[in-house]
């Protein structure tokens, strides 16, 4: 399916305002939520890994 374009200026600016929005909110969050997984793979590995990390 196709994604409509916006016509209307009332749709227009709900798309600015979103664009704007995901620039504010979201993509600050993206740094965050790839050390969250990246976080859990690593307590992951180290606790099925014999060994585990060493730090020097």
């Amino acid at each position: 399916m196709a994604v409509p374009k916006p016509t209307s200026p009332l749709e227009i600016a709900a798309v600015a305002v979103g664009a704007v929005f995901a620039l504010l909110i979201v993509v600050p969050l993206v740094p965050l939520v790839l050390e969250l997984v990246i976080g859990v793979f690593r307590g992951f590995f180290d606790v099925i890994v014999p060994g585990g990390r060493t730090y020097s």
